[in-house]
């Protein structure tokens, strides 16, 4: 722990024992702003994930910008194969009134799914929709470490899905890309390693073409 990070009242050791517990902790009163709450966010996660839609504040953090309509629960970034395992917001000017987060526990979700339930989302399901060039290029070169996005090509998009399992891509317009990731609905890769419900089925497009999801079946 660093000197600027010693007057503030969790430290990320104890941050991380309560997430394991209890999976979320509201830090209020500890007096941060944008570069202590990122400097924070890199002692506790050894790697960072963007969303290229978005806008960086700092390195380790990008500014959330998705309108004003309400949100269905879902996981950030659920609908790109690296999802986030811990995701933190920091509000600098908090709403007066009004302005509600809602916390939703994936794991009693599951417990009170019926078994038929259960069964249904059991198998990994497919996600699929169209992204244009501007976007696989921006994210790719974020996933790679390569600076400047213009430079990734078709070679370096069909590096990245080789790494990681369960994508697949098509041709498209505009050289764009039809995209597809089958994602399990039911995570079991939490910090403390329970299944819950934990997906984004019910989640927000607000800076992509709304998705499409298919059962293993098909439907």
């Amino acid at each position: 722990m660093n000197i600027a990070q010693q007057q503030f009242k969790h430290s990320p050791q104890q941050i991380k024992d309560r997430l394991v517990e209890h999976g979320w902790v509201l830090l209020r009163n500890e007096h941060y702003d944008v570069n202590a709450f990122s400097g924070l966010m890199s002692n506790i996660c050894q790697k960072l994930t963007y969303d290229p839609a978005r806008e960086n504040v700092t390195r380790q953090s990008q500014k959330v910008d998705a309108g004003t309509q309400a949100m269905g629960l879902h996981i950030e970034n659920g609908s790109t194969p690296m999802p986030p395992d811990i995701i933190a917001f920091f509000s600098e000017k908090s709403a007066s009134r009004g302005s509600q987060t809602t916390l939703c526990d994936g794991h009693e979700v599951w417990q009170k799914l019926p078994d038929t339930l259960k069964q249904k989302f059991a198998e990994p399901m497919t996600i699929s929709r169209y992204l244009p060039k501007a976007m696989w290029q921006k994210y790719v070169a974020t996933a790679l470490n390569i600076a400047d996005a213009v430079q990734v090509g078709q070679q370096e998009l069909a590096h990245f899905i080789e790494m990681i399992p369960r994508q697949r891509i098509r041709p498209a317009h505009d050289e764009g890309v039809q995209y597809d990731l089958s994602m399990p609905m039911i995570r079991h890769d939490n910090l403390k390693a329970v299944p819950a419900f934990a997906n984004t089925l019910l989640g927000p497009s607000y800076n992509y073409e709304k998705q499409r999801f298919y059962f293993a079946d098909g439907s």
